[in-house]
């Protein structure tokens, strides 16, 4: 759960940023691990809840920590804030006011994109309200047959213009006939002058005139072609108008922004157990989780004439108040970085997030990008992977080198790689892969297939899809294939405080090492096909059919303090969701989902119901309620209940507080012990930018 986290430091969204894609301001949200899109639900008060599966992290790991982030400073977009994970676990976005917006998966499979329209300077803004403020004077019956009259001939010329394939002399007459007072050839001109704006390439001037057709004539019989125009300019600019990031003001001096904040966590269980045939109860009360949780993130920009130079500091604290457990800090990432203006070059130094081109997700090193053309760069990188708190282990060190074909007018992007990683004197792990994208203005998919040359064995075999319909559908599919490949997965097979180095010494072969290795690697295989459809302008539907299993394996149990071959596991899940905005109150989201699990060892439903409000303008209320039942032939049967609550309240643009609470019972029932856990956990605490 959100609340009852222990030591945590893992972070998902690695960086937010800010382009301009034409007339376009894309938000870009990119995280650590590869991720799946699923589906987008909106608030009535413009607030986005965005669901998607992680594909290389446990959304289950304790260590995952709550982030929320401002956005950074920024003259194209209203001010934003991005929360993950929620109670319900979707990422949130809230600009605090209604804008128009769309999402899409980012064309990386590591990203989601946001567009909004570009904040207009004052100036515009009001001359607009100048102009709508205009009275619209009555007309005599003799000037609205001259306007008719007139608006005929000259809907006449552009259709012979048309005829003749002269498309600026159809866009000029057009414009000509718009600007008269509202006629029967206004609503035919409007969506001819989208049509001949996007044959002459002027997708962003189509988009403008396919959108107002739109508010104008919501009731229109050609709604679906204006729709599937408007998608199709949508790409079109995008393809036609290079992404690149927000340009800031050049400056000599490096402008600082970030935040800190600061939340207390405290658990507490209660447990009665019982061995049966025996009534007898031996019950026990603990304080299992009592910690202060800091947080600092600080970026530095600097502009000149010639480079970007950025400097980012991402660090958490955790201070243990309970006996016997210590303080503890990771540094999530600590980095410099620069790039030239003219995107020629690309270079930087510290703990920085790779996870592209075989770099591991965390490392300690340097990477430099060159452009060899316009098309296609060369990446290289090298250091030493990062391991997690208080995981004592050898040190490594890696180096990956990667040729990157750009985002194409043919809406293709990848690259191909090669890594190479050691652990002491020998090679842990060595593989080559590829990786492609493919993305238009209703789909977006990518494969990676990786092959490890030690081991001569498919590492990774990853093919992902996501299709969206004109009507607001979303389909997607995922067929997914890991062994997680590296001969330190030796060391799973032996005794805790082993390593690669002792058991070389100890006459253990490399051969032999490789061979544990495998034995110790499970495979992994997923294959998930799932799909939302709006039932109405309130409502959306959706499910998924989720397919998997693990091959089996031999590890080290520290309890029976042997070796143990576990078994081959398989588990079909079965998913529907519904999802619905303003329901029970003016604005506010609900899901409910429900699922059953037939698995090898267990079958297991769920039922999960979460409600987000927003009131008082400045205050938020989740509400999440989880039921699970579970029948497992090796452990028995259990059933759980957890409720939870959260309380959200933003004093200032700067400054927010929180308050979450939830209690959680688990029953569960084994022929050699019956348990009764009960528990409570709140947090509390805020998050201050500057």
């Amino acid at each position: 759960m959100l609340f009852a986290v222990k030591p945590a430091h893992a972070e998902i969204i690695d960086r937010i940023q800010i382009n301009q894609v034409g007339d376009e301001a894309e938000i870009q949200i990119r995280f650590v691990s590869r991720i799946q899109f699923l589906r987008q639900v909106a608030l009535k008060n413009g607030d986005v809840r965005i669901y998607f599966n992680l594909l290389e992290i446990d959304p289950t790991d304790t260590r995952l920590i709550f982030q929320k982030r401002n956005s950074p400073p920024s003259n194209i977009v209203p001010s934003f804030t991005v929360a993950y994970p929620e109670l319900d676990s979707s990422l949130s976005i809230s600009f605090g006011k209604v804008v128009d917006y769309r999402v899409r998966p980012g064309n990386d499979g590591r990203s989601i994109s946001v567009f909004t329209p570009i904040i207009k300077p004052a100036s515009a803004l009001q001359a607009g309200a100048a102009s709508l403020a205009q009275p619209v004077l009555p007309r005599s019956a003799a000037e609205i047959a001259s306007a008719e009259l007139e608006a005929k001939q000259l809907m006449d010329k552009a259709n012979l213009a048309q005829k003749n394939n002269l498309t600026p002399a159809v866009i000029e007459i057009l414009q000509q006939l718009l600007g008269l007072p509202a006629n029967q050839q206004s609503q035919a001109a409007q969506y001819m002058l989208g049509q001949a704006y996007e044959k002459n390439g002027e997708f962003a001037k189509a988009r403008t005139e396919y959108d107002l057709y739109l508010k104008r004539y919501p009731k229109a019989d050609n709604l679906p072609q204006v729709k599937d125009s408007l998608a199709r300019v949508f790409m079109a600019a995008y393809l036609a108008e290079k992404s690149v990031p927000e340009q800031q003001a050049i400056s000599d001096k490096m402008t600082f922004f970030g935040s800190v904040s600061q939340n207390y966590y405290h658990n507490i269980m209660h447990t009665d157990n019982s061995m049966p045939p025996s009534t007898s109860i031996i019950s026990s009360v603990d304080t299992e989780q009592s910690q202060l949780f800091s947080s600092l993130e600080l970026t530095g920009l600097k502009h000149t004439e010639s480079n970007e130079t950025r400097l980012v500091l991402r660090d958490t604290f955790t201070a243990n108040f309970l006996p016997d457990i210590g303080n503890s800090n990771f540094l999530n990432a600590a980095y410099v970085e620069r790039n030239t203006n003219d995107q020629s070059r690309f270079y930087g130094l510290g703990r920085q997030i790779g996870g592209t081109g075989g770099v591991p997700s965390r490392f300690d090193g340097a990477w430099l990008i060159s452009n060899l053309n316009s098309a296609w760069h060369v990446k290289g990188s090298l250091g030493s992977p990062v391991v997690s708190p208080g995981i004592i282990a050898e040190t490594k060190t890696f180096a990956a080198f990667s040729v990157d074909l750009t985002r194409q007018p043919g809406q293709w992007s990848g690259n191909a790689y090669w890594v190479g990683q050691r652990v002491v004197d020998i090679m842990d792990r060595r593989a080559a892969g590829i990786e492609a994208h493919y993305f238009d203005a209703l789909s977006n998919h990518m494969g990676l297939f990786e092959y490890d040359t030690l081991f001569k064995k498919l590492n990774i075999g990853l093919i992902q899809g996501n299709w969206t319909t004109l009507a607001g559908a979303n389909y997607n599919m995922r067929l997914d294939h890991r062994k997680h490949l590296q001969l330190t997965n030796a060391l799973l097979r032996e005794q805790p405080n082993q390593s690669i180095d002792g058991l070389r010494q100890s006459g253990v072969t490399v051969d032999t090492l490789l061979d544990y290795a495998w034995s110790a690697s499970p495979i992994s295989n997923q294959f998930v096909i799932g799909m939302t459809q709006p039932y109405s302008t309130h409502l959306k539907l959706g499910g998924d059919i989720r397919i998997s299993n693990t091959t089996s394996y031999e590890a080290y149990d520290p309890l029976q303090n042997a070796m143990i071959v576990f078994p081959r596991v398989w588990a079909y899940t079965y998913t529907a969701q519904v999802a619905g905005n303003n329901l029970l109150f003016n604005n506010d989201l609900d899901t409910a989902s429900v699922s059953y699990t037939n698995a090898s060892i267990y079958k297991a439903e769920s039922l999960t119901f979460s409600h987000a409000a927003t009131f008082l303008q400045n205050w938020q209320l989740n509400i999440f309620l989880q039921l699970y039942a579970e029948n497992n032939s090796m452990s028995g049967d259990m059933m759980q209940i957890n409720p939870s609550i959260k309380l959200s309240y933003r004093m200032s643009s700067s400054l927010n507080f929180e308050l979450a609470a939830g209690l959680t019972h688990t029953d569960s029932s084994a022929p050699a012990l019956d348990s009764k856990t009960h528990g409570k956990y709140f947090n509390f605490g805020y998050r201050k930018n500057f």
